[in-house]
């Protein structure tokens, strides 16, 4: 199965609203050798407002975007069209499953398009930064590696590449997967154990039967800068999310298992913790257990003890059901402490449901027809979301097709958003001009004028969004 590299640049961290400006992707064979590549950026959508900071990361400015005569529709549909044509491959990116991957998920949702290719139609997805640190976890010579700040392994792609002698244009998308692949030739050759694992992991169902047919398993979880080893044994899944829960054999589970329902509950959420999820969709570093048992790292405990615990949960059913029980009541709990607000539709990709098969038909009516098609089928759309980013793609590509009553209800629906005071979780004009006030007193000490220059030049455009949209409160 082949494999595809790719990296997205942003207008800013957040992924409900963020919009990406360039995607960069190479296809390569199972060898890591380049069969094709591509990289294209788009313009600004009308409305979003863009993190200045975000733009002096990935180096885009203004006027260069403004030259570009490719919206981000198109950049969108062009995405999706590279990836069914790559498919069936193995999907990787750097730190791609907790960003990348689900800024275009949120991206496909929005533009009206299958929100999980990665994960459909024989399709996997990986994630290179999982496998380095497993890596670099069970064998330190196999990547090199620097300090953070902080005294901890930093796995910032930029400082392993660096660390690694790898030439690296960083924080462009093309650069990165350039970059990334590099990376993954290193870690397929001087960890090839891992590496043959961590593609197993690529595929959810891959790692069920894995996490069932193994009765100990090593799982690496990484939290406050450290990689964790956890000796794991399944227990049962999740009764709302079905992620797999497994006891953590390193807790004695003798008295625990004796415990009532009530002391269960509290136990559950003390130290040291014994329940570990195991988010098996998303490229979990999960292994054989005699991995570790090469790696001195790890508190020895005797191999019987280890079978002793495991068979004891085996027999332990009323507890699995308390489990089971627990973990349901604490979903319950949090869902009824939630506060009661509605749910914008750029927010709402996992609390909307999915697409009926009518609104699924609509989606690809909608792409294949011409732009005034486009708006009356916008109009059958069952649910309201589909409708609304229907309506609002329109807007953002050929707005002299709207009705004047849907244009004005768009365009202040966009002012009432970008220029409002409130915290929100969206950018807003307020905190762009914020955020270049206070970079221009960074760079006035510095006395960094390019970067002086990028930034009026953001803030010129951000003025001209303010003029366009402050009359539209009062359409």
């Amino acid at each position: 199965m082949n494999y595809v590299f790719y990296d997205l640049e942003t207008t800013g961290k957040n992924k409900d609203w963020s919009q990406i400006i360039q995607f960069g992707a190479i296809l390569v064979n199972e060898n890591l050798q380049e069969l094709e590549r591509h990289d294209i950026k788009c313009n600004l959508k009308s409305g979003v407002v863009p993190e200045p900071e975000a733009l002096l990361v990935n180096n885009n400015s203004i006027s260069d975007l403004a030259k570009i005569n490719f919206s981000h529709y198109e950049l969108i549909n062009e995405i999706k069209l590279k990836f069914s044509e790559w498919s069936p491959a193995v999907f990787f990116g750097f730190n791609s499953i907790q960003y990348d991957e689900e800024i275009l998920r949120k991206s496909f949702f929005k533009s009206l398009l299958d929100v999980y290719i990665t994960q459909l139609e024989g399709n996997k997805r990986g994630d290179i930064l999982n496998i380095a640190r497993a890596s670099f976890f069970y064998d330190k010579n196999s990547i090199k590696t620097s300090l953070n700040l902080k005294g901890n392994i930093s796995f910032k792609l930029e400082d392993l590449s660096k660390a690694n002698n790898i030439s690296h244009n960083a924080h462009d998308a093309m650069g990165d997967v350039i970059a990334t692949i590099e990376l993954a030739k290193i870690l397929k050759k001087n960890a090839p154990k891992v590496w043959q694992q961590s593609l197993k992991n690529c595929y959810k169902n891959d790692v069920e039967n894995f996490l069932l047919q193994n009765k100990i398993f090593s799982f690496l979880d990484y939290n406050f800068g450290k990689i964790k080893f956890y000796p794991l044994t399944f227990l049962c899944f999740h009764p709302k999310f079905n992620y797999p829960q497994c006891y953590n054999l390193s807790v004695d589970p003798v008295e625990i298992v004796k415990l009532s329902y009530s002391d269960l509950k509290k136990r559950i959420k003390e130290k040291p913790i014994f329940l570990k999820s195991v988010p098996y969709s998303k490229h979990p570093s999960v292994f054989e257990f005699n991995y570790q048992i090469k790696n001195n790292e790890f508190v020895n405990i005797d191999e019987q003890i280890l079978n002793n615990r495991i068979n004891l949960l085996s027999k332990s059913e009323e507890f699995k059901e308390k489990i089971k029980l627990i973990l349901g009541e604490q979903y319950q709990e949090t869902e009824d402490m939630k506060p009661q607000i509605e749910i914008l539709a750029e927010e709402s990709l996992y609390k909307g449901g999915f697409p009926s098969y009518k609104d699924k038909s609509l989606m690809r009516k909608f792409h294949e027809g011409s732009w005034h098609d486009k708006y009356k089928i916008s109009l059958e759309f069952e649910d309201h979301r589909f409708q609304y980013f229907a309506q609002r793609i329109i807007y953002e590509v050929s707005p002299q097709c709207l009705p004047k009553e849907i244009f004005n209800n768009i365009h202040r629906s966009i002012a009432n958003q970008i220029l409002t005071l409130d915290d929100v979780n969206w950018f807003t004009l307020p905190k762009a001009f914020k955020q270049i006030d206070d970079l221009r007193e960074k760079y006035n000490n510095e006395e960094s004028n390019q970067k002086l220059i990028f930034l009026s030049e953001i803030n010129e455009y951000l003025e001209k969004m303010q003029i366009t949209y402050e009359p539209a409160k009062y359409l």
